[in-house]
C-alpha cells in the first residue's frame, strides 16, 4: 500500500491499526508507522498504536522510544499480555533482566498459555542464571507450540548451560529437525557433539555452515576440529589456514593448525605454527606443551624439558596436577639432597611412570632417601628400581606429605631438574621376580618345544588413546611373520585387542597369555622368559626396556616423541630396535622390515 491510497481509508483508529498490521506482517515498516501514527491522530488513547509503534521501534534498535510508547500504551491497557511480553524483551535488550522477567510474568499471569512469555521468561532466566527457571519455562513453550524450532533450541541452550548433554543435545537435533538450515542451531548443535565425541555428526552440522558462509571463521575453525578428531588432518589444515587467514589474531586456530601439520609428521611447518601462536599468546599452554615434545622429538633437551611443563596447564592437563605440601624441588644448588626425604610423584601412564622413575638412582646418589609413588600395578617393579626406598602405590595424605617429606618432583618433570645429564640408560634398572621368572621359564618351555626363538606379540594399545587409530594395528596385518619358521608366539596382549585373536586362528598357532598376567609383575616375569618383543608402543615397550630385554617396537609414521624422528635405536631403552612407518597408516613396510629381521 503507498501513501496515496491511505486517504482512501476510513478515519477509525480499530480499522486504521488492522491495515498497519498487515502493511507490518508484509514488512512494509514505513508504511505500516504512517497508519499506525494516523489510528493515533485519530484517537491518542489508541493503545494498540503505540504498542506496535513501539514493536517498530524496537526493530530498528531504538530501545529507549520502544519502552516509551509500550509504557504509554500499558498506561491506557495495564491487561495487554502481548504488550506487556514485548515491554519485557525491551527491557531485556536494555540489560535490564530483572524487569525483563516481571514483565513476562504479568503478561503470564493474564495468559498462562503464551508460548513467547514463556520463552521470553526462559531467555531473562537464563541471564538471571535461574537455569532451572528458564528450562521449565523453554519446556512449558515447547509443550504449547512443538513445532517450533526456536523454542527447542532455547530449551537446548538451558540444557547445555546446566551441563545436561545428552537432553541439550536431543533438543538441538529437534531444532535442527524443524528448520534443518538455520545456523545458529547447526553451530550449537556441532559444538556440543564435537564436545561429547559425536565427531563425524558435528562435522554434518558444521559443512552446511561452511558451505553457506566460507568466511564464518568460527565454523571453519569448527570444522577443522571435528576433522582433525577424526584424524582427517590434510581436510582440517586449509579450514585452519583460512580461518588464520580471517582470524589473524587467534592463538588457539594457529595453535590447531599447527599441530595438525605434527600429526602428519610436518615438523617444520608445525613448529612454525608454534611458534607463531607463541607470539600471539605467549603464556598459551597448549602450544608451549606441544613446541616442548616436537623439540623433544628432535632431542633438542634445552629447550624442550622447560616447554614439556606446561603439560601441567593445559585445559585437558590441569586438574590432573596440584601442588603437594612440601616444596618442589626445583634442581638448583641451592637445594641440596643429602639427607632429604623426596617423593618422586606419579603422574600420566604406567608407561610413563615405568620410563621416567629412573631417575630415582640419581636422586639417591645425591643423597636423598627416594620414595615413589606410582600406579598400583606398577608398585612391585618401581622397588626394583635401584635408589627407591619405599614404594607408595596411592597418594599420601597432605598430612603425611608435609610430615614425611622435604621435597617431591612429578616424575616426568625429573629430566629438567638434571641439566646436562645424559639421559642414556643403563641395560636394565627394572627387575622380575625371579621365582616368578622360573615359573614362566617352565611354562614357556613346554609350550615352545623345538623352537629356536620364543617370541611375545602386542599389536594393539589403549584403544581411548588419541592416536591409538594409528598407534595401533589389524592382527591381521602380521600374519606374514606366522610362516616364519622355528619362532613360537606367545600373545601378551590384553584388552580390546585380544577380540582380534579368532581372526588368525588356524593361521597362527599363539599362545594367547594375557589372562594369566595380573599385573605387570607377572608380564615382565614372562618376558624374562622370552627371547624378544615384538610391541606397538605402549606400556609393555617400555617394561621390556626397563628390564633391558631385546624389544621391537612398531612406530607409526608420527610416533610419539620420546622415540625421536628417525633414529632405529632408542635413547631411552638401550635394548629396543624401532620399525617405522613410511606412510601413515600403512604398515607393509613396518611389516616386511619385521620379516627380513626375523629371518
Amino acid at each position: 500500500m503507498n501513501r496515496d491510497s491511505f486517504s482512501s481509508l476510513p478515519d477509525d483508529a480499530a480499522a486504521l491499526v488492522e491495515s498497519a498490521l498487515t502493511e507490518h506482517r508484509a514488512g512494509r515498516l514505513d508504511a505500516a508507522q504512517a497508519l499506525y501514527e494516523r489510528a493515533l491522530a485519530c484517537d491518542p488513547r489508541c493503545a494498540r498504536a503505540l504498542h506496535y509503534l513501539g514493536v517498530l521501534a524496537m526493530g530498528r534498535g531504538e530501545l529507549a522510544r520502544a519502552a516509551g510508547f509500550m509504557d504509554r500504551a500499558l498506561a491506557l491497557d495495564p491487561l495487554d499480555a502481548e504488550c506487556l511480553s514485548n515491554r519485557g524483551v525491551v527491557a531485556a535488550r536494555l540489560n535490564d533482566h530483572v524487569s525483563a522477567a516481571a514483565f513476562q510474568r504479568q503478561a503470564l499471569a493474564l495468559s498462562p498459555d503464551f508460548a513467547n512469555a514463556h520463552n521470553n521468561l526462559g531467555n531473562a532466566l537464563i541471564e538471571l542464571g535461574d537455569l532451572a527457571g528458564a528450562e521449565r519455562h523453554y519446556g512449558r513453550a515447547r509443550e504449547i507450540e512443538p513445532h517450533s524450532a526456536h523454542f527447542a533450541f532455547n530449551l537446548g541452550r538451558a540444557l547445555e548451560k546446566a551441563g545436561r548433554t545428552d537432553t541439550a543435545i536431543a533438543q538441538y537435533r529437534a531444532s535442527r529437525a524443524l528448520a534443518p538450515h538455520d545456523m545458529a542451531t547447526l553451530m550449537a548443535l556441532g559444538k556440543l557433539l564435537r564436545s561429547s565425541g559425536q565427531h563425524a555428526e558435528a562435522a554434518a552440522c558444521f559443512e552446511p555452515v561452511v558451505a553457506r558462509e566460507p568466511d564464518n571463521a568460527h565454523a571453519l575453525f569448527e570444522l577443522g576440529y571435528a576433522y582433525d578428531a577424526m584424524h582427517r588432518y590434510d581436510e582440517a589444515i586449509p579450514l585452519y589456514r583460512r580461518a588464520a587467514a580471517l582470524k589473524p589474531e587467534a592463538a588457539g586456530v594457529v595453535n590447531n593448525l599447527a599441530f595438525a601439520y605434527t600429526a602428519l609428521a610436518r615438523y617444520d611447518e608445525a613448529e612454525t605454527y608454534y611458534r607463531r601462536a607463541l607470539e600471539l599468546n605467549p603464556a598459551l599452554p597448549e602450544s608451549r606443551f606441544q613446541l616442548g615434545m616436537l623439540l623433544l622429538r628432535r632431542q633438542d633437551y634445552d629447550e624442550g624439558w622447560p616447554l614439556f611443563e606446561d603439560r601441567k596447564t593445559t585445559t585437558l592437563g590441569k586438574p590432573n596436577y596440584r601442588k603437594l605440601p612440601p616444596p618442589e624441588w626445583q634442581g638448583g644448588q641451592g637445594e641440596p639432597l643429602a639427607g632429604k626425604r623426596f617423593l618422586i610423584a606419579r603422574e600420566q601412564g604406567v608407561g610413563d611412570q615405568m620410563q621416567f622413575v629412573r631417575y630415582a638412582q640419581w636422586l639417591a646418589e645425591q643423597g636423598a632417601q627416594v620414595d615413589a609413588w606410582v600406579a598400583p600395578e606398577l608398585a612391585s617393579l618401581a622397588a626394583t628400581v635401584p635408589g627407591v626406598a619405599r614404594v607408595l602405590d596411592a597418594a599420601p595424605s597432605d598430612a603425611a606429605m608435609a610430615r614425611d617429606y622435604d621435597y617431591w618432583c612429578d616424575v616426568m618433570s625429573l629430566p629438567l631438574k638434571f641439566p646436562g645429564q645424559s639421559i642414556y640408560a643403563p641395560p636394565s634398572y627394572m627387575h622380575a621376580d625371579p621365582a616368578l621368572v622360573e615359573m614362566w621359564r617352565m611354562r614357556v618351555a613346554a609350550r615352545s618345544a623345538g623352537a629356536r626363538r620364543r617370541i611375545g606379540l602386542v599389536w594393539a594399545g589403549n584403544p581411548r588413546h588419541h592416536f591409538d587409530a594409528f598407534r595401533s594395528l589389524p592382527l591381521t596385518e602380521l600374519l606374514p611373520l606366522a610362516a616364519l619358521k622355528g619362532n613360537a608366539w606367545f600373545a601378551i596382549q590384553k584388552g580390546e585387542g585380544v577380540k582380534q585373536l579368532p581372526d588368525v586362528a588356524g593361521r597362527w598357532p599363539l599362545h594367547a597369555v594375557g589372562d594369566d598376567l595380573p599385573d605387570f609383575a607377572a608380564t615382565a616375569a614372562l618376558i624374562e622368559a622370552l627371547d624378544l618383543v615384538i610391541t606397538v608402543d605402549t606400556s609393555v615397550a617400555h617394561l621390556a626396556g626397563a628390564l633391558g630385554k631385546p624389544v621391537w617396537v612398531l612406530l607409526a609414521a608420527q610416533p610419539d616423541w620420546r622415540w625421536g624422528m628417525s633414529r632405529r635405536d632408542s635413547v631411552w631403552y638401550p635394548s629396543a630396535r624401532l620399525f617405522r612407518q613410511t606412510t601413515l597408516g600403512d604398515w607393509r613396510g613396518v611389516v616386511a622390515e619385521l620379516e627380513a629381521a626375523l629371518r
